[in-house]
């Protein structure tokens, strides 16, 4: 869908009780994460009345043109008379009036005529506003707002709130916690305030409750598979998705297409002839692409393997100061694929163990904190994530029953336990992971399935299973849609 957005963030109020920290830095990481999603961004930062008009002038010239529209608003707001004001930097909020804060504002009911006379379908309007409570002639919070046909307007407290400048990782709570949501894939826009709302309300113990108002008549999706790679990440976008990398012709770039093959005898001699290119002569990117590509090797071809196994000792030529690009590569080649999107349930698995066990060695901390950092949208799906040996422990609790049954054609009695479920915290994994791993393994059998499951290594699980059963010969309970697993 073709998307307009607006984003105004204001720190530097004229009065000195009103200024701000975070606003600014909110308003900018939006934007990012909007040009990252491909849509056309119009914004300002510390804006004056001025400026405010100009963007505003530019917002209404271009809505037309566009299937949807966002706008985004950080800094303070507050209602006077009925009207919702978002201030610019020179409003004097404190000892304001109705005339000032018209002259000195952007009024809410303006963003949200230029909607009404818009040819937009999907039109939405989040506003992290009142943020401290500095009011004296003006109430530091919003009065109810209906939202124009086709519009949501989410507001970063309930109408009465007032909200706090201080957050989470340099943002708002409010923002800090939309930036978490707002990238992953498939998450509809009314399914993602909702968590946004829990989470807040969660963090601030209740305190803090973000509210929407909706006429939405269709879907919005921010993110649908578009999500450019993070401009923070340091390398070009086309080795981040790397199926658009453009080959040039380079002793580097013939060893990368080999490796790209899938065939092991094009692939061993282009591991081997790696190792004979002087470090100095490979740039970051180049490193980066090697990395992801030795790593998708590993497990097949031989030399990739051997090279894996031996992870610690080749990776020692590849320092650039502190920062390894090649690790960096294989790392990322995790859990991206060849479009920089997260694999979710097809993250690569073969090898992990020597790749996570370099967690342990200050050396790699570096690649393990730019993992750390590429994963944070994601996290909430990862059940693990490496960064330093001291991950907390993934405790799974698992409910199993001694049952026996007999041989089909020897009638022979087998004993073994039927696993009813597999929960980790409140989450049961039981129907996706009997999926697959198969029936018949003993202990050690499941607590390897678990790590390839979870993407974790063996010794950070730690199994619980009720009544002192061993797990010796284990199968899954049926369901109704399941066949019953033999063995």
């Amino acid at each position: 869908m073709n998307t307009l957005a607006f984003v105004i963030g204001n720190n530097d109020y004229i009065e000195e009780r009103a200024k701000l920290v975070n606003a600014v830095n909110d308003a900018r990481e939006i934007a990012s994460v909007f040009e990252r999603l491909g849509y056309e961004v119009i914004s300002g930062f510390d804006c004056n009345t001025e400026s405010i008009c100009t963007l505003l002038e530019d917002y209404n010239s271009k809505i037309n043109d566009y299937d949807a529209s966002i706008f985004y608003f950080a800094g303070h707001g507050f209602q006077f008379d009925g009207e919702n004001y978002l201030a610019a930097i020179d409003c004097p909020i404190e000892n304001s009036n109705q005339y000032m804060c018209k002259r000195h504002s952007i009024m809410l009911a303006e963003i949200t005529d230029i909607i009404k006379n818009a040819t937009t379908t999907i039109n939405i309007i989040i506003i992290d506003a009142c943020r401290v409570s500095v009011g004296r002639g003006v109430q530091q919070h919003f009065t109810n707002v209906n939202a124009p046909e086709g519009t949501i307007i989410a507001f970063s407290t309930s109408p009465g709130e007032s909200a706090s400048d201080a957050g989470i990782d340099g943002h708002s709570i409010y923002t800090g916690t939309l930036l978490k949501y707002i990238g992953r894939e498939r998450l509809s826009v009314e399914e993602l305030f909702k968590k946004v709302r829990r989470t807040i309300f969660n963090l601030t113990s209740g305190s803090q409750t973000s509210w929407e108002h909706t006429s939405l008549v269709g879907d919005f999706y921010f993110n649908t598979g578009q999500m450019v790679h993070s401009i923070s990440l340091p390398y070009d976008e086309n080795v981040v998705k790397d199926r658009q990398y453009q080959y040039k012709g380079t002793r580097i770039d013939k060893i990368i297409e080999q490796l790209k093959t899938y065939n092991w005898d094009k692939q061993n001699p282009a591991i081997l002839e790696f190792l004979k290119v002087p470090s100095s002569e490979i740039t970051n990117n180049e490193n980066f692409l090697v990395g992801r590509n030795i790593y998708q090797c590993s497990g097949y071809a031989f030399e990739a393997t051997n090279f894996i196994k031996d992870l610690n000792s080749n990776l020692r030529q590849y320092f650039d100061d502190e920062e390894n690009h090649l690790l960096n590569g294989i790392l990322y080649e995790i859990y991206f694929n060849s479009n920089g999107d997260f694999r979710h349930e097809n993250i690569k698995k073969n090898m992990i163990e020597e790749v996570f066990s370099l967690r342990y060695d200050d050396s790699f901390k570096k690649s393990f904190e730019f993992l750390n950092k590429t994963l944070e949208p994601f996290q909430e799906e990862l059940f693990f994530i490496p960064i330093d040996g001291n991950e907390a422990m993934i405790d799974i609790d698992i409910y199993a029953e001694q049952k026996s049954k007999k041989e089909i054609f020897t009638d022979k009695e087998i004993n073994y336990e039927e696993i009813q479920s597999i929960k980790i915290n409140e989450v049961d994994i039981h129907k996706s992971f009997s999926k697959v791993c198969q029936s018949g393994l003993n202990m050690d059998g499941l607590k390897n399935c678990l790590s390839d499951f979870l993407v974790a290594p063996e010794n950070k699980i730690n199994i619980n299973i009720n009544s002192n059963i061993e797990i010796k010969n284990f199968s899954f309970i049926k369901s109704k849609e399941d066949d019953i697993f033999d063995f």
